[in-house]
């Protein structure tokens, strides 16, 4: 009961995340979208919860810095990965410009494309509490469950 309850509300999770990706402006290529995925998982008493998603989530939550290896090739490489971007995105923009600046800067968020919060807007601390209000009861008549169990036995 308590790990449906927690499966529907990361599967809500979610769909929240992708929602404020979107009106945040973020989608290039929907990667982040497709590849958020909500495990949950039971044994016994004990529940697992985590929502997964690529590396490109962090970035866009709390920026990057710059390459420790700042080589040509490093921009060169980031490049090519950015022209698809540009494609995505569908902006005027020189990638191999864009990855110099990136390798050699990082990228902060917030800034001017990336108000930030992508994630913390979503998951945080009334994320949590809405959590816990939600399999509070289910963990109380659980315990009251086990003390009665306990009591008469």
């Amino acid at each position: 009961m308590i790990a449906e309850k927690v499966k529907i509300y990361f599967d809500k999770t979610l769909k929240d995340l992708i929602d404020n990706y979107d009106r945040l402006g973020l989608r290039a290529s929907g990667r982040y979208a497709k590849e958020l995925k909500s495990v949950v998982t039971a044994s016994g008493t004990k529940i697992s919860a985590q929502i997964t998603g690529p590396i490109e989530s962090y970035f866009m939550e709390h920026g990057r810095g710059p390459n420790k290896v700042q080589t040509l090739g490093a921009v060169r490489s980031l490049g090519k990965i950015l022209e698809q971007w540009v494609k995505d995105k569908g902006i005027d923009v020189n990638p191999y410009a864009a990855a110099w600046k990136i390798v050699h800067e990082g990228i902060r968020v917030p800034n001017p494309h990336n108000p930030g919060g992508v994630i913390s807007d979503v998951i945080n601390d009334d994320w949590f509490k809405e959590l816990i209000d939600l399999i509070r009861p289910d963990i109380i008549k659980s315990i009251q469950s086990d003390v009665i169990k306990q009591f008469n036995s």
